[in-house]
């Protein structure tokens, strides 16, 4: 009877080890698997760090709308040109941190930085801000065909990035490409009807929303996804 037992026991305990540690390793490196990753995958210094150049721009973006509609410093209008003007700095600054405190250079903010320059001297040069608006769907259009035209033509652009942080199996990289396409069009598709259709507050808060949580939301959706496919090492069993 307690021969029996043993390997029950056991195959449950590996069972349940191998489940804990797939577990683990989503909890642990969906912070990374999103396209918002280096080009060169190495793990950042400091994740505070990382944080900063990924996210410092769009902060100083929304904090400097704030303060221009609260202090009321000028007309309404104004507001999201002086803070399209921060984030043209704030996005090259970052940028530059990225390189010289973590040797990397983040693809989407380097993606951003070229295509928000432009934006911003123009929002600038013609005082409108319906360029600044627009910004965001270019981005996200050319992250989308990116990845869907690396998709057609066989590329697995994704597990070039997070193959040796995300372990899966080789069919679900074509399938994980795609849905990060799709993801980015239909921000993209979003966000033209949000800014034609709405003020620019609705349109910021908007834009802050879903640059944090649209990620967020993608890797929840993504989870049974990443879960199935989550290539786990066999247990050595010690005999």
């Amino acid at each position: 009877m307690t021969d029996n037992k043993l390997p029950v026991d056991d195959t449950v305990t590996h069972g349940d080890q191998a489940v804990d540690k797939a577990l683990a390793g989503v909890a642990e490196k969906f912070g990374e698997s999103n396209p918002e990753l280096a080009l060169k995958p190495d793990t950042p210094k400091q994740n505070y760090i990382k944080m900063a150049v990924d996210y410092g721009p769009l902060i100083a973006f929304g904090l400097t709308f704030l303060v221009w509609k609260v202090l009321k410093l000028t007309p309404q209008k104004d507001a999201l040109i002086w803070a399209s003007g921060v984030l043209g700095a704030a996005s090259l600054l970052a940028l530059i941190a990225g390189l010289i405190a973590e040797k990397r250079i983040a693809w989407i903010p380097l993606v951003s930085c070229v295509i928000t320059i432009p934006m911003t001297i123009l929002t600038v040069l013609t005082h409108d801000p319906v360029f600044v608006k627009i910004k965001m769907t270019i981005v996200d259009v050319l992250i989308g065909g990116i990845l869907l035209g690396a998709l057609l033509m066989k590329k697995e652009p994704l597990k070039l990035l997070l193959g040796d942080a995300l372990k899966l199996k080789d069919a679900a990289w074509p399938r994980l490409t795609l849905y990060y396409a799709l993801f980015y069009f239909a921000m993209a598709a979003i966000n033209e009807g949000v800014w034609r259709t709405q003020s620019d507050s609705v349109w910021m808060i908007w834009k802050m929303g879903s640059m944090v949580g649209g990620p967020i939301l993608l890797s929840i959706c993504l989870l049974p996804f990443m879960m199935k496919n989550m290539i786990t090492e066999p247990e050595t069993a010690g005999h």
